[in-house]
Order: C-alpha cells, then structure tokens, then sequence
C-alpha cells in the first residue's frame, strides 16, 4: 500500500500512556525488553510493536504547518459504518453511535456534534447517519495480525476498511458524503467490535487511528481515507479522529514518547481523553487558527492592556509575531478556563502558546510545532513528568510575567530575544488582565501599582542615582525629579529589601516617578 504516511493514531488512554513510558524509560537504559519485564496492561508483545511502528507511520503531518487552507465550517455529513467479525460480534446498539456523534444537546456528557460547535463558535456543525452492523469477511484477528491493525496490506486495518466500505455499498450513496462537491469524501467514520488498542494494549486489538487506502469508488465519488474507532470508544477519541480527517490537524502529542506534548490541554493530545475520554478538552489556539474558526488580534510593534475573555466560548486570542508581522515563529494568548468541554482541564488562567509554522509535529521537543509555556518553568511537558498541571497556566504560582527575562522566556527558538512581553498576568473573575508588548516599544503612560514586591536595589556613588527591579516588572531608575527625591526613595526601597515589605510604586517602563511603604 502507498498510504502509510497518512497514518495517524490517537493518543494512548492514561493509564496505558503511563505503562508506554515506564516500558520507554527502561528501554532508553538499554536494558533488554524480556518476558520478566511486565506491566499491568503493556506486555512484551505490545512495547515490542509500539516502539518499532515505523517512522514513517508517526510523522503524520496532515497540513503543511505553513499553508493556509478555506475554513472548515458550515454543515458537514459524515458516514459511519459499522463492522464484526465471527470472532467478535457485537453487543452495541446503532442508536448509541447516532446519539454519541450526532444528538443535539441531548448527549450527557455532550455529543461529538456538540463538541465541535463548541469548539468552533458554532461555525462547524457535524451531522450523519449510521449504518450496521456488517459481517467483515475475515475474522478481527486476520486483520489485527497481532499488530494493532498497522501490518502489512492485506493483513490489516487498510484491509479492513476496503472490506467495510464494499459491504457498506449496497445501503449507502457515498454522493450524499461529498461535502465541498470535489468528488471526495471526506468522513468515513468505521466502528469496530470489541475495544481500543489504546485502552487495553492488547496488539489483538484495532488500535484507533485516521488512515488512507488506495481510492475506491461508488456513486460517482472517491473514498480515500477513514477513521476506525473501538465499539466502546468515546467522544474524544471520535473528535480526535475527526480532527485529523476532517480539519487536517496532525498530532499533537509526541509520538515517540519521548515527551508529552500540548498534554492535557489539547484535543489533539492527551486532552482527548479528559475526563475519562468522555469531555475532550479543546483544540489548541492553532489548531482553531489553521481551521479558520478565529482571527487573533495581532500585537506587533506596539503595546497594549488587554481582557481577555474565556477561550471556550469567545475565540478571544492574541498573536504575538516574533521578529516580523509575518513571521512563522510566534505566540498565541488566550484564557482557558475549566468550563464546557474543558472542565476537565489540569487547570485554568493565561496559556500561551509557542508556535514555529517551519515545524511538521510535536516529536523534537526542544522544538515544537506547538509549544505550551509553562509559567511553573518545569517544562514537564516537554521533560515528560505529566500530561500538564495547574501550574501551566499563569499566574499560577505567582509568576505574571513573561518575557526575555522570565522563566520560561519570550526568546526564539533561535536563542534570541523576541521583544515578546506579557505582563502583570492576573484573573479577574472568568477573565484574563495583562500587558501585551512587542516589538522596542517604551511606555511612557504613569501608572500606580500596588503592593508590590522589591527584589533588588542598585545604587552607585558617581550617578548620584539607584535602580530597583520589582517582581513582575523588572528594573526601574528612580526620577531624579520625583516628588520624594532620590535619597528617600533609596531609604523606602532598601527598607522593603530588607524587610519583605511590600510598596505602591508610580511607574512607567523606565523610571520610578514615586513610591511609598504598605
């Protein structure tokens, strides 16, 4: 088959992603793999597999990271066939998938329907039928062949969704699933008998995934590509899937292991299976950027004090270009907050992301497509500790500030400084209060701001004059014309130094014009 490039997998169930790692870090050490060397859930057999699925089934970049395409909205049909086997038949009713995938309002946790008109501001709406169950003409471990399903052609899921596709043909006019009129289509959805490969490990089973097969075609149309779910699979791992059928979004977790990627925060990573898999967390800013659900406010050259209102139900987000307007290398500011499908987020507050549109994936991780800065400054994330925390959303742990100074910084990935500063971070209610500056811009505009913590005090003999660096706001030179003088502002800022005092302090971007002890 030609179509192994096209190959993208959903990211393992936690408590399987955990037995992955542990099963890599031993690898890493390398000490040999053996029978004595178990897991609760990953055998010899299924790390065996899982670390020599080739590259090339992992480099899944969908759409060239740089490359605009049209918006992704309107209304969207998309087909489900479902499919057993003589050696594992089926228990699930039809009606279950109409409801899960497709009801309005009406599905418990919320209906992969519901998640994409949340997640697209209500510009995506995602309706279809379902049709089955079908009898596959080979048992599921002929198509299995011990290797989740990703053998070689015959022997695998490729196979298998040709199968389906010409049993399916007799009730189905595929025409009715060609949404843009190109002769395509562009959501087959196949459900299989019996669970994920992602849940149990078990290399016997169908491991969900978004793959292509060589075209075959009914109705004057062309089927390509699908994606094939587990019979007890949840609206996570059907809307990940979807992403990548659907919108083109390649994954983003690590698919080598090596690391965690967006995490928990990201449909397109660990986040689908928030909440059991159940309330998938929302794509990320870029994913929604590249399928043309929101349109940032760009900062370039100039500074400004935003509010920034909840992601999940505004779009409100902020681009921070580095080095030129349209540059590939940039930031995305939003306000994640635990409500509607991202209740189940680690935590809440200002997420920024860091993008390079010259990257393909999340597989290098000193070098991401997309990046999560984490204001705790741990990079678990990248350092594959967890899946995300609270401490990745700032202020937590009080850190309001970041810049080219700040842990982590605003610097490229080049090393250099990105004029990039997001500052005085705070939450006021459901929003998020900062100041967004790029570019060599001075503010000149006075501002008060209390109860502020001194960090440092300089002062030197032949300049007659003292600094002061405050937490979150970095060094200011005291005004020589200020209204208390230069002496006694040194006398206040040594006495806050050395008392842990805090001071309201008169500032601009440069200079302290007044101060005084709390």
């Amino acid at each position: 088959m030609c179509h192994e490039q096209c190959l993208c997998v959903v990211p393992p169930s936690p408590k399987l992603e955990e037995d992955i790692y542990r099963a890599k870090k031993f690898k890493d050490l390398n000490k040999v793999l053996d029978n004595s060397f178990s897991f609760d859930v990953l055998d010899l057999r299924s790390a065996e597999a899982i670390f020599s699925r080739p590259a090339r089934t992992r480099a899944h970049t969908l759409i060239a990271a740089n490359v605009d395409r049209a918006p992704i909205t309107g209304t969207r049909r998309a087909l489900v066939v479902m499919v057993d086997f003589n050696d594992q038949v089926a228990t699930q009713a039809p009606q279950h998938y109409s409801d899960m995938l497709f009801s309005a309002g009406t599905y418990a946790t919320g209906s992969m329907r519901d998640f994409y008109r949340e997640a697209s501001y209500n510009q995506l709406d995602v309706v279809g039928s379902v049709h089955g169950w079908y009898r596959a003409p080979q048992t599921k471990d002929y198509y299995t062949n011990d290797d989740y399903g990703f053998g070689a052609y015959p022997r695998n899921a490729q196979k298998l969704a040709e199968d389906v596709i010409d049993l399916a043909a007799p009730h189905v006019d595929f025409s009715d699933y060609d949404n843009d009129g190109d002769g395509i289509v562009e959501a087959l959805v196949i459900i299989v008998a019996g669970s994920g490969g992602e849940v149990t490990g078990d290399t016997g089973d169908i491991w969900s995934h978004k793959w292509g097969i060589n075209p075959k075609n009914y109705n004057g149309v062309s089927i390509q590509t699908y994606f094939m779910a587990p019979e007890d699979g949840k609206v996570g791992v059907m809307s990940h899937e979807l992403g990548h059928l659907l919108m083109k979004w390649p994954d983003l977790y690590d698919t080598d292991y090596s690391s965690r990627g967006t995490g928990r925060w990201d449909l397109m990573a660990g986040g689908s299976w928030n909440n059991g898999g159940d309330t998938p967390a929302h794509p990320t800013a870029w994913c929604k950027l590249k399928a043309g659900w929101i349109t940032p406010k760009v900062v370039y050259d100039t500074q400004q004090s935003v509010e920034i209102k909840p992601y999940h139900s505004s779009g409100d987000v902020y681009k921070l270009p580095v080095g030129s307007e349209d540059s590939k290398e940039y930031f995305l500011v939003s306000n994640r907050q635990q409500s509607r499908f991202d209740t189940y987020l680690p935590g809440g507050g200002c997420i920024i992301e860091h993008v390079d549109d010259n990257q393909s994936n999340n597989s290098d991780e000193s070098h991401y497509l997309v990046d999560i800065e984490q204001a705790d400054g741990l990079a678990q994330l990248n350092s594959n500790a967890n899946s995300g925390d609270a401490g990745d959303a700032f202020p937590n742990g009080g850190n309001t500030v970041f810049d080219k100074n700040s842990t982590p910084s605003s610097n490229a990935y080049s090393g250099a400084g990105s004029d990039v500063s997001v500052s005085e971070i705070a939450i006021d209610g459901d929003l998020v209060q900062a100041i967004i500056k790029v570019g060599n811009v001075t503010n000149t505009t006075k501002t008060w701001h209390n109860f502020i913590e001194v960090t440092s005090v300089y002062t030197t003999y032949h300049s007659q004059n003292c600094w002061a660096e405050f937490a979150g706001f970095g060094w200011r030179k005291v005004e020589t014309g200020n209204a208390a003088g230069v002496t006694s502002s040194l006398a206040v800022l040594c006495e806050a130094k050395a008392n842990g005092s805090r001071v309201n302090a008169y500032l601009d971007d440069e200079k302290i014009y007044g101060l005084y002890l709390v």
